[in-house]
């Protein structure tokens, strides 16, 4: 258990935090307007659909399909663009492993680029270089709510005749360009599970795409249009959001622009504190981006510590902030399932596909912007109710930890 570096001194903040979501009388009534109508799945309800007309407003886009989660939500965005099996798909491997579930249920490959260190974010050349004739998309994750750097891989994708889809689970109302995340790319995808608003789980996946449309509206219903002829016109999961989780989903989306609004009134003011910090960086964000904080990150230069950023984390947690690092323990490529081939028995499959053609080894993958950006990340959760004090006892922890630490 981590201790305060200065024992003889209390925690510079101590006691419980604030809710991570608004929730209250508005999500009370939208789910007491469901009970009453007793139809608490989408199927004949109202709600889902209601916050699919209400999410796609917002974003800026004609088609919104609520499912039961952001993996799911990737998912079907994988299904949308029904890729053969061993066809490829590049994205990074600082992510959940949501990002790539969908991608092996749909037996394609998962190929792993590098990101810039400081960002978090895929690093567009390293995604170039892995481009081949199998690649059918490329997965573009804005870590943390920070805004990868979009046009340059519209760009890229429209080269080579590949599907560009943002995984926005953790940016919902994050801006490139004065834009919505999401809205850039063919596909978009979203999560509430844990994020900026909440329907328990539950995701959402957008597209301004004409050809997407009806492939995105039924793939999360098991391939089945239901009008006018119920029937599965192919292989599709069952990823119906209830009307429950809409109703909440409906209340939350009016109140979404304040969460992320008071995150980032938090995160600037930590930024002002790390940026004042000898050998402490800030997450880079492009000038033309806006971050919606679904956490704060900032970096340690370890040559500039007496500590490795898992200890200064440590320290962090022991004065009262809430504070990890690494932001994962390593990239999801060397996970047991990718590493070792864990999917369907001992098939090895999708990558003992004979149109795979080569062999693919994650386990000595290279990735070494990935690699630093996990040696040096700490991560501090974000929740719109932190009071100001909240966030004075953050910084004044941060500004103790690295005076203790830092090489004089």
């Amino acid at each position: 258990m981590a201790i305060a570096i200065e024992r003889n001194s209390p925690p510079v903040r101590s006691g419980a935090f604030g809710p991570q979501w608004d929730l209250g009388d508005e999500e009370i009534e939208q789910l007491i307007d469901v009970v009453r109508a007793g139809k608490l799945s989408r199927l004949g309800g109202s709600k889902v659909i209601q916050l699919e007309q209400d999410f796609a407003a917002k974003q800026g886009v004609k088609y919104a399909q609520a499912v039961t989660s952001g993996t799911a939500a990737v998912h079907t965005a994988i299904g949308v663009i029904d890729p053969n099996p061993g066809d490829e798909i590049i994205t990074t491997s600082i992510t959940d492993f949501g990002t790539v579930i969908g991608i092996l249920y749909q037996n394609a490959i998962p190929v792993f680029a590098d990101i810039d260190p400081l960002s978090g974010n895929l690093d567009v050349n390293d995604v170039a270089a892995k481009i081949t004739p199998r690649t059918k998309a490329i997965v573009l994750v804005h870590l943390f709510g920070n805004p990868g750097d979009i046009a340059p891989f519209i760009e890229l994708a429209r080269a080579h005749n590949i599907v560009l889809i943002e995984d926005c689970a953790q940016s919902q109302l994050a801006q490139y360009k004065d834009r919505p995340v999401g809205s850039w790319g063919d596909l978009g995808c979203f999560s509430f599970g844990g994020k900026h608003m909440t329907t328990g789980d539950g995701g959402m996946v957008i597209t301004n795409r004409d050809d997407f449309a009806e492939r995105l509206k039924w793939f999360a219903d098991k391939g089945n249009p239901r009008q006018p002829v119920y029937e599965h016109n192919y292989l599709a999961p069952n990823y119906r959001m209830t009307d429950l989780q809409g109703a909440v989903g409906v209340a939350q989306l009016k109140k979404v622009d304040e969460a992320v609004r008071r995150k980032q009134w938090a995160a600037h003011q930590l930024s002002e504190v790390v940026a004042s910090e000898p050998g402490l960086t800030l997450q880079t964000v492009l000038p033309d981006a806006r971050h919606s904080y679904w956490v704060y990150a900032f970096h340690m230069d370890p040559s500039q510590f007496s500590v490795p950023a898992k200890q200064f984390a440590d320290a962090l947690q022991a004065e009262g902030v809430p504070a990890n690092s690494p932001y994962l323990v390593y990239p999801i490529s060397k996970y047991p399932a990718l590493a070792q081939q864990r999917t369907y028995g001992t098939s090895g499959f999708p990558w003992t596909d004979p149109s795979v053609g080569r062999n693919i080894d994650y386990g000595s993958l290279s990735l070494p912007g990935s690699e630093r950006f996990l040696e040096t990340a700490i991560v501090v959760p974000m929740n719109p109710s932190y009071t100001e004090q909240d966030v004075e006892s953050f910084g004044a922890a941060i500004r103790k930890v690295a005076e203790h630490y830092r090489l004089k």
